[in-house]
């Protein structure tokens, strides 16, 4: 029986993150076995700043690296908001954490969310999904496509930002020679 080879921990149960890890480092690690985690963030259920959203992906990955048997890097996906003058885009952030605390980020592409959106965020802890719950009929719209599905018309979902953030992750440790790791 050949040894296992890679092992990723998803700190997630959330079908459109686990997928979207699993997409990505599929695509460059052909031998990967994917354990998913149960974690909470330790950020608030909708990330305001950059900032937050980076420390909610970070404490997923490094809950996700506690499992008792072996596991060779715990990823973290975060959905938050970012602002610039009185915009706010959404994005979500992969880090990618090994064994020794070193880590990597990348993010997705981002879009701009509505002003009274982000008010009734920022004022009554209202999260981007109850919004996307008014687009659609699903009461999923956390677990299965996401808002963003709906704003580009089914061209992008949240399934293909988590792939893409995650991708970008990846980057440094595709190329360990140059980032030093």
């Amino acid at each position: 029986m050949p040894g296992i080879g890679l092992v990723v921990a998803i700190g997630s149960k959330n079908p459109a993150k686990t997928l979207g890890t699993k997409k990505a480092f599929s695509r460059f690690f052909p031998d990967v076995e994917f354990r998913e985690v149960d974690t909470t963030s330790s950020v608030q259920a909708q990330p305001l700043t950059l900032d937050e959203t980076i420390q909610g992906a970070l404490a997923r990955a490094k809950l996700s690296l506690r499992l008792p048997e072996k596991v060779d890097f715990g990823v973290g996906v975060e959905a938050g908001l970012v602002a610039f003058e009185n915009e706010h885009l959404n994005l979500q952030v992969a880090a990618i954490m090994d064994k020794r605390g070193r880590f990597t980020l990348g993010s997705s592409s981002g879009f701009m969310v509505p002003g009274l959106v982000v008010r009734q965020m920022q004022t009554g802890g209202v999260e981007l999904d109850r919004f996307a719950k008014g687009l659609t009929d699903s009461e999923k719209v956390r677990e299965e496509d996401g808002v963003v599905y709906h704003l580009t018309k089914g061209t992008i979902s949240r399934l293909d930002m988590t792939e893409q953030c995650v991708d970008m992750a990846l980057v440094p440790w595709l190329n360990r020679d140059i980032y030093l790791l």
